[in-house]
């Protein structure tokens, strides 16, 4: 993204899923897998987990520029958040204690994400900050948006099928934002674009969904979380951005909304607080993300 500064959110993201598309074909051919992209029953489920996609993508790079990397990545993850309110509603799960701590424990951190240095009455409401955090929470409603619409689909199509076809609608949305970025812009960015799309859409897709599948649940929770962290680390480390105490306050109380709402029903709020064993048992983590977390990212 900094690297992208001439090209507009919607070029980046065509030209980031154009790429990792690519990618994708390659290794299905290479393996001899084109056959699980069939389209099956539950069609249109497909074209709104397209929709919803380009959307989460769309807020989540924008939140970005606007924000920065730590503070959008950690809004991305307030999913559980709309996930407590939108599950019962489209799901038909119920809410439990559990999952009301994680919302208690997600606001709490969305507000210390958002709240400024200085306080929230140093916010600028006509600045870049505001459209940022108004981005991002939106991002992170999308998401949530995708993961039902990912769990609704697991039975009808794995997660690389998803991928590709939610990648697939998104570059029809996508389209009119390829053309708009002048030639000479796109000539000098093409090596980026592609390294984009290769090693998100592409190599860290297929790494992900073929490397979740080999080991425990517990460990897959585990690693999900590790975007974030290492988002926040690499922002101050490699880009040199500024890092604040209410972000890394709101990144503890996020990641504990996270890891609340991916712990199995069986697993009580007092075996959580008082550290069980047998909260971290064998297949206690049950991963309620799709297998591939669709943003980001």
């Amino acid at each position: 993204m900094q690297w992208l500064g001439d090209m507009s959110v919607g070029s980046i993201i065509f030209y980031r899923v154009f790429f990792g598309l690519a990618a994708i074909l390659f290794y299905l051919a290479v393996t001899g897998n084109l056959s699980q992209l069939a389209l099956k029953r539950k069609k249109n489920y497909l074209l709104l987990l397209g929709i919803l996609y380009v959307s989460q993508m769309f807020s989540y790079y924008s939140a970005i520029r606007y924000l920065g990397a730590s503070s959008a990545v950690l809004l991305l993850y307030t999913d559980p958040i709309y996930l407590t309110i939108l599950a019962p509603l489209l799901l038909g799960e119920k809410n439990t204690g559990k999952t009301i701590l994680a919302l208690f424990l997600g606001l709490i951190g969305v507000f210390y994400v958002t709240r400024p240095e200085g306080g929230f009455e140093q916010l600028d409401f006509g600045g870049n900050y505001l459209k940022g955090v108004l981005f991002g929470l939106t991002g992170g409603l999308f998401s949530s948006g995708v993961i039902i619409s990912v769990r609704y689909l697991r039975d009808e199509y794995n997660g690389l099928t998803q991928l590709f076809w939610q990648s697939v609608i998104s570059l029809f949305f996508l389209s009119p934002f390829a053309v708009s970025v002048p030639r000479d812009v796109l000539v000098e960015s093409l090596p980026v674009l592609m390294l984009f799309g290769l090693l998100i859409t592409g190599i860290g897709a297929v790494f992900y969904i073929r490397g979740v599948t080999g080991v425990s649940a517990i460990t897959g929770s585990i690693l999900t979380l590790l975007e974030p962290v290492s988002c926040i680390f690499f922002d101050y480390t490699v880009l040199g951005n500024p890092i604040h105490s209410g972000m890394l306050t709101g990144c503890t109380f996020i990641l504990a909304a996270a890891i609340v709402i991916s712990l199995d029903g069986s697993v009580s709020l007092r075996k959580l607080f008082i550290l069980d064993r047998t909260v971290f048992s064998k297949k206690t983590f049950v991963r309620r993300k799709p297998v591939l977390r669709i943003h980001n990212k």
